[in-house]
């Protein structure tokens, strides 16, 4: 298994990083904190032309063939820099879109319609045929647009206008936007199994992802930051109290990465534990990004802890990442019940 990345995969690394850099820099996402919109039409558009929503899809429906891991390392990129909008949930949706033989549909969301993703309830059912019945949450969905749910057997899109109740809560990432909704056997207008196509394995591998490159980032941010300032005529880098949790940030960033790459492997060869390493990577990844997070705003010092300052951000959004696919108790829960788990 190798495990090292190839031109093309350093190609998407270094093009996707350009991309955001220049089309969605975090001045221009905090400028959307306070729009009803949290995604900046251009850069989505742009996204959109530059095959992203496509990229792991097979070319035999419409995509471009890549794999999971090298859509890796475009989330990780994405994750990195906070990135708003609903990538993963659309990138998924062209997924279910494209299985179950709605092709116009899927190109539709390749070519930059977006998906929202449901966040189900405690007592939310998602019967047999896709359909949604309880109280849910929905993050950034439109009110004219889609859904996507997922389950661990299947994933299936649904009208945002079939629901009922729809009403906007505030959430604690001002990059996502957030509603609760009610639905009543709502069915869906496209669904694929997971014997078809494994839809929430590939959303814990790329959660993981977008986890990673928070990590990345506050390590980066922090390391800096301990080289740079300066105290008592030495930079404060040089004390352990900051230079160790650096490096530990370092260190869970490596294995994050590490887990989450294996993970896309696993899945792109067919390996029998590959639901095993993909949730093992989403919650690696989100207890690494929490402490790395964490840590960061500590290390900033006053500043820290000030909403001019980007650290809690990635707080946030590590945070948010961390409640897709059931959040931390059932992704364990499904875990200790796989077979590779005995």
């Amino acid at each position: 298994m190798d495990l090292t990345t190839s031109p093309e995969q350093d190609e998407i690394i270094s093009s996707s990083a350009a991309f955001l850099r220049d089309r969605m820099p975090i001045t221009r996402i905090r400028a959307l904190f306070d729009e009803p919109s949290n995604v900046d039409d251009g850069a989505w558009n742009g996204a959109a032309e530059l095959g992203w929503f496509f990229l792991g899809l097979p070319e035999a429906n419409g995509g471009v063939g890549f794999g999971l891991a090298d859509e890796v390392h475009l989330f990780r990129e994405i994750g990195r820099g906070l990135a708003t909008g609903p990538f993963l949930s659309t990138v998924l949706a062209a997924r279910v879109a494209a299985f179950a033989g709605d092709a116009a549909l899927a190109e539709a969301i390749g070519g930059g319609q977006r998906v929202g993703i449901v966040i189900p309830g405690s007592s939310t059912l998602i019967g047999a045929d896709g359909s949604l019945t309880g109280p849910l949450q929905l993050l950034d969905c439109e009110a004219d647009g889609l859904a996507l749910a997922v389950a661990p057997d299947q994933a299936a899109l649904v009208r945002v206008s079939d629901l009922t109740g729809v009403a906007p809560v505030a959430c604690i990432d001002p990059g996502v936007r957030l509603c609760r909704a009610d639905a009543a056997g709502v069915a869906p207008i496209a669904r694929v199994t997971a014997d078809v196509d494994p839809v929430q394995r590939r959303g814990h591998v790329l959660a993981a992802a977008m986890l990673v490159g928070i990590n990345e980032a506050v390590r980066d941010l922090s390391a800096e930051h301990a080289k740079s300032r300066v105290q008592f005529d030495k930079p404060i880098g040089v004390n352990q109290a900051i230079k160790h949790p650096c490096a530990d940030m370092a260190v869970r960033a490596q294995l994050g990465y590490a887990q989450s790459i294996f993970a896309a492997v696993a899945n792109d060869e067919g390996r029998e534990d590959a639901d095993y390493h993909a949730i093992s990577a989403h919650l690696a990844a989100g207890e690494y990004a929490d402490l790395s997070a964490a840590a960061t705003v500590q290390i900033m010092g006053g500043m820290g802890f000030t909403f001019e300052h980007d650290a809690h951000l990635y707080c946030k959004r590590a945070f948010v990442l961390g409640q897709l696919f059931g959040g931390t108790s059932t992704q364990l829960g499904r875990l200790l019940d796989l077979p590779s788990a005995r």
